[in-house]
């Protein structure tokens, strides 16, 4: 059966209008990506984003997927919280993060959980979904070289025997190459297995022992080193293709890294099975979801180990039998470093230029994300069928993209390059550039839906641990709600309708059922107020003896007269011209005991930008505040609503305060409105650690210490690269010193030459004696002046030689300042307020919500 197309949004074409109006949803055809992603985009473009949405789609329509996190953001997959509750964000929320901002865990938790909700509802999502991922998706989070998440066995292959060497020799011979080739650059050997004689004889040694079912440990290897069990290999005795000594040198490195404590690590925990890895549950039926983490490596073994992994899955791939249909997602976020232009060669790049080109055969899909298009292999990202571009910074990065992009098919789907690299300078956050070879039109827009899990941001290795405890046992299920204290009051034969049942999202505070005398104001998370107490008094002790009489006449019992309700409406005014309605949660109260009243409300969107620094917020507010008689906003009052706790019906049989007249008139509706926006104008601000120097922005939602490792990362980088123009400034200069020191040293030989060549004082005196007093003299000059040569050419030499020194200090000294840049990036870390300019605070709708309030309320 086709796997169900990936929900990832709305698209929208290239020209057109931009509005809602042209937007449909994005149904991405799962088969698409059997021909592999592209993921490109800037710090803050939306891009883990994206990629984290098309995992989850994977996992909600069954296929398994395999990703590889780079920089700790892919385990985000595990906050996915059923309920969307503060409590489940709150273990989470970095408390010195908070208390920076003045606030507590509780408060940054509420908001956290209004936000992802807001958000969801936006995209048509709710904690049914979130629930729904969770229950479907079995998760496993690997962390080779450490045990704070579930440890990997990465030499596996090596050290324990495996049936492959009777079903698919090849692809035993594969897996084995690769742990040798590990083991090797482990030691600093050479590790290609065509070349280097140290692999050449390992493999024999180790292919013996495992086609024989025994274990090929280092333990084992290290003995045949000894004495070794083959007599030739090749054509050549074993002795004379290794001597015996250089077979003891790497027999002593590879003890020596047996005996360290921290390659320990690396021999225990799951095996390197992909295939045991991506095979759905018998059992419970539930997706692989496997995050493969090495966050915590340094590049080198980083390297290593994806190396090795990519050259498993290819074993695993090439074992399957052909298909159209998407039957594994492999995701490999912040690909930069791996999958370079020639001529570099890293250990990944091989499996993963194999991946590009053999997967689609097997209906592997391949999808890859970076940052930084200039630093891949464009010719192998040109296999690549569907690109997801977002906004770009730099021409460069642009023209690269473009490049890749009409590599693909011969042009970019019709569009014009220079239109192209003009749409990628100016598309917003979350909004894409899709070129999908199978789509008809082929390019379009698309504004990505919001994720079901909570992107928190990078996740530290002692937090991995903190997930992989919580990924284990099944989340408790949550209590029975507990009966409310007193029985819903049924209504009189006159009297109103039963009220309504209240809408799912204003029902979790209701279902807490308050005490129904003093009922506390609902409040939503982040502080947000959708019943303002100062308007609420206590409850009429005649509220409880009407809900008791109301029960005794439903009972049949004669009810004695009641006092009136307050001369209210029964049905809702109808809102200004323009103006929608909204509804506030209601108290604990049957309908006749509240009414509501009227407040304005304003949804405000602020758009907070520095071209500078290329930083982009939204920030999208529902403001409210009670009306004036006068029909003004009480400016005084405005608060922050959350919509999710609005609801666009009223309680059934709820009564309602009349509008202020001036209302009735358009001009003073259109003040009301202008009043808020003016506020938020205002009001409205964002504080964003930026680093001038480096020109880096903090990302919505990056907490400060994954900021302040992206700016080290980046003057790493700076370094490396102005590494390289001081080496290339000093290197002629050097070059000429040495020229010249060499050109004094031969002076200074021939020099000496001469002066050794001639007579000295005593040969002189006996030269006069017998060749007479005129040629001495002569013979006396010519050693004085060949004296001066050497004296010439001597201070030459020196001079030469000292300004050598003092240059390679120079050198030494900027290459040493370069160094302490890293070390120094967090020093640059600056404070940016944003605030909006007025034209940059647009008004979505503007809303009549009527606040629940008890009855009697003026």
């Amino acid at each position: 059966m086709p796997t169900r197309p990936f929900a990832l949004g709305r698209s929208r074409p290239l020209s057109g209008d931009p509005g809602a109006a042209a937007a449909r949803p994005l149904e991405l055809p799962a088969h698409h990506l059997v021909t592999h992603g592209v993921v490109v985009g800037m710090t803050g473009s939306g891009k883990t984003g994206l990629v984290m949405v098309l995992v989850e789609e994977a996992l909600r329509s069954g296929v398994p997927v395999l990703m590889v996190d780079v920089k700790g953001d892919l385990p985000n997959l595990l906050f996915t919280f059923p309920e969307l509750s503060p409590v489940e964000f709150e273990p989470w929320v970095d408390p010195a993060a908070a208390a920076r901002d003045g606030r507590g865990t509780a408060d940054v938790a509420a908001e956290l959980a209004a936000r992802w909700r807001a958000g969801l509802a936006g995209s048509g999502l709710g904690p049914a979904d979130v629930a729904a991922l969770r229950a479907r998706m079995a998760p496993r989070l690997l962390t080779p070289g450490t045990t704070a998440g579930e440890p990997i066995h990465v030499l596996s292959a090596l050290e324990t025997p495996s049936s492959l060497w009777d079903e698919d020799e090849e692809a035993a011979r594969e897996a084995l190459s690769a742990s040798l080739s590990l083991l090797l650059r482990l030691v600093g050997r050479d590790p290609d297995p065509a070349r280097s004689r140290e692999h050449v004889l390992l493999a024999h040694l180790a292919e013996r022992r495992l086609r024989e079912r025994r274990a090929a440990g280092l333990e084992e290897l290290l003995a045949d080193l000894a004495a070794p069990p083959i007599a030739a290999v090749g054509a050549l005795d074993v002795d004379e293709f290794f001597a015996p000594k250089e077979r003891q040198a790497l027999a002593r490195e590879l003890n020596t890294l047996l005996a360290s404590p921290t390659f320990a690590t690396w021999r225990k925990g799951a095996p390197l099975d992909v295939a045991g890895w991506l095979a759905p549950d018998a059992q419970s039926g539930k997706t692989p979801a496997v995050i493969v983490s090495v966050a915590h490596l340094e590049d080198d073994e980083r390297l290593l180990v994806l190396g090795l992994l990519f050259d498993q899955l290819l074993s695993w791939m090439r074992g399957l039998s052909g298909t159209s249909d998407l039957r594994a997602l492999v995701v490999f976020d912040e690909v930069f470093g791996f999958l370079p232009p020639h001529p570099a060669n890293p250990p990944t790049k091989r499996p993963l230029l194999a991946l590009l080109k053999q997967a689609r055969a097997f209906g592997v899909g391949v999808v890859l994300a970076t940052q930084n298009p200039m630093d891949l292999d464009y010719k192998a990202l040109s296999n690549a069928g569907a690109w997801f571009v977002g906004r770009l910074q730099t021409d460069a990065d642009r023209e690269r993209v473009v490049e890749g992009l009409s590599g693909a098919d011969g042009g970019a789907g019709g569009v014009d390059a220079a239109a192209l690299s003009a749409t990628l300078k100016a598309l917003p956050p979350r909004t894409f550039f899709v070129r999908d070879v199978h789509m008809q039109p082929p390019s379009f827009l698309a504004e990505t839906r919001f994720s079901l899990s909570w992107l928190r941001g990078p996740v530290t290795r002692r937090e991995i641990g903190r997930l992989v405890r919580g990924v284990s046992p099944p989340p408790p299920a949550p209590p029975p709600a507990a009966p409310p204290s007193a029985s819903p009051a049924p209504h009189a034969a006159s009297g109103p309708p039963p009220a309504a049942p209240a809408p799912p999202a204003a029902s979790a505070p209701a279902a807490r059922s308050p005490a129904p005398l003093s009922p506390p104001p609902p409040v939503g998370p982040g502080g947000t107020v959708v019943l303002d107490p100062r308007r609420a008094p206590p409850v009429p002790a005649s509220h409880a003896a009407r809900r008791g009489e109301a029960a005794r006449a439903s009972a049949g019992a004669a009810a004695p007269a009641s006092p009136p309700p307050p001369a209210s409406p029964a049905a809702p005014p109808a809102p200004p011209e323009g103006w929608r309605s909204l509804y506030a949660h209601a108290p604990a109260a049957a309908p006749e005991g509240f009414r509501y009243i009227p407040w304005v409300a304003c949804s405000v969107v602020a758009h907070l930008r520095d071209a500078k620094l290329g930083i982009a917020l939204n920030q999208t507010q529902l403001l409210a505040a009670p009306l004036l008689p006068d029909g003004r906003p009480d400016l005084s009052r405005v608060t922050r609503l959350d919509p999710a706790l609005l609801s666009p019906s009223p309680a059934a049989g709820a009564r309602f305060a009349a509008l202020p007249a001036p209302l009735a008139k358009r001009a003073a509706a259109q003040a009301a409105a202008r009043a808020l926006r003016e506020h938020a104008y205002r009001t409205t601000e964002a504080a964003v650690a930026v680093h001038r120097e480096l020109g880096l922005a903090q990302a919505e939602g990056e907490p400060l210490e994954a900021f302040a490792a992206r700016c080290r990362a980046a003057a790493a980088r700076l370094a490396a690269a102005e590494r390289q123009q001081v080496i290339g400034r000093f290197a002629p200069r050097i070059a000429r010193l040495g020229e010249r020191i060499a050109a004094a040293k031969a002076r200074y030989d021939q020099a000496e030459a001469e002066v050794a060549a001639l007579p000295g004082a005593v040969g002189a005196a006996l030269l006069g004696l017998v060749a007479g007093r005129e040629t001495a003299r002569r013979a006396g000059t010519q050693r004085d002046r060949a004296t001066a040569k050497l004296e010439r050419a001597r201070a030459e030499w020196t001079e030469a030689d000292a300004a050598l020194r003092d240059l390679h200090a120079a050198q030494a000294a900027e290459l040493s300042a370069l160094e302490q840049l890293p070390h120094r990036a967090a020093e640059g870390i600056e404070t940016k307020r944003l605030v909006p300019r007025k034209n940059d605070v647009e008004v979505a709708f503007v809303a009549l919500a009527w606040a629940a309030t008890l009855a009697g309320t003026a």
